[in-house]
């Protein structure tokens, strides 16, 4: 918990309001939560300023904002200055620790009933395995995480700390789950990468190939829902959330804080942008690239992608035209 003064102190910035006042966290901006600190980019996400739920707001200097029962923290880049109170947010496992897990003390894991673990393999602090969970050799889980029962994770699957994966499901070898998200802010040319306190959480029956990269949420969490399908090289990027009973082929590729609705099947090597909302029962065929949101029952085609039956008359009718 830090007080306003200390964070502003932090991070060079000016109060506007209470300085005695003290976070108990962060948050995203569209939401929120109270008492705890966000910040806006630029003036284009001034909007949410009345809708957010959170106590403490950072912002540019050169922004006229009028103090809406909010308190301010007036910075000269915005983005910079969350990144480093980001950072004291951030678990990161101490290296020294990884060591043989079978080395350490029983008492630091909780196991369920018929687990089989290989060797070579590294379990971190806390962590829990449910009934009748195998992990094949060269895993690593880490602190904090919890699996569930009936799970196999074959060679070489990592498990990044305080991560939740559900009952049921299957994660084949070389897939990554809870790697920091693609989120970089850009300064006096400059690249500077956010740190990503969320998690990952996958629901139960859920199968995912080998090689793909699942990316912990910024702050929020990104969720994998019941009975869904991964193939092979497979890329969900941070704050992605996908609804129950999606179909994902290979080489596919989500963007940040896009929402997948249920039942959505995507076809191998498409592409989704960020923020996007997929709606129910969709489908996006092969080589596709959605720029849009869709609604539900789409079925769309294309670069950029359009209405499938639509692009096949327009097409049609091209060619009629160039002979």
């Amino acid at each position: 918990m830090l007080s306003v003064k200390n964070l502003a102190e932090k991070i060079d910035g000016d109060i506007v309001g209470d300085s005695t006042f003290v976070i108990e966290g962060v948050c995203d901006l569209e939401n929120g939560k109270l008492n705890h600190l966000t910040y806006i980019k630029d003036s284009s996400y001034e909007k949410y300023l009345e809708c957010t739920k959170a106590s403490v707001i950072i912002i540019d200097e050169s922004m006229n904002v009028q103090n809406n029962n909010k308190i301010l923290i007036k910075v000269s880049n915005p983005g910079n200055a969350f990144i480093k109170i980001l950072k004291d947010f951030k678990y990161i496992s101490n290296p020294e620790n990884i060591i043989d897990s079978y080395k350490k003390s029983v008492s630091k894991f909780s196991f369920g009933s018929n687990v089989i673990i290989s060797k070579n393999v590294y379990i971190g602090e806390n962590v829990k395995l449910g009934d009748n969970t195998t992990v094949y050799p060269g895993c690593y889980i880490g602190d904090n995480s919890k699996i569930g029962d009936n799970v196999t994770l074959f060679s070489n699957v990592s498990v990044y700390d305080n991560i939740k994966i559900g009952n049921g499901c299957k994660i084949d070898s070389g897939t990554v789950i809870g790697t920091d998200g693609f989120g970089i802010i850009k300064n006096n040319n400059l690249n500077y990468s956010i740190p990503h306190i969320g998690s990952v959480i996958i629901g139960d029956d859920v199968h995912i190939g080998s090689n793909c990269s699942i990316d912990r949420g910024t702050i929020l969490d990104t969720i994998i829902g019941d009975n869904c399908r991964l193939d092979n090289l497979v890329q969900i990027a941070h704050n992605v959330k996908i609804g129950n009973g999606c179909i994902i082929a290979g080489q596919s590729g989500i963007a940040g804080s896009t929402v997948i609705g249920d039942n959505v099947t995507i076809a191998g090597r498409a592409g989704i942008i960020d923020h996007l909302l997929i709606g129910d029962n969709s489908v996006i065929t092969a080589h596709s690239l959605v720029c849009k949101s869709l609604n539900p029952n789409s079925f769309v085609s294309g670069n950029p992608a359009t209405d499938h039956k639509k692009r096949l008359k327009r097409l049609a009718a091209m060619k009629k035209i160039v002979k």
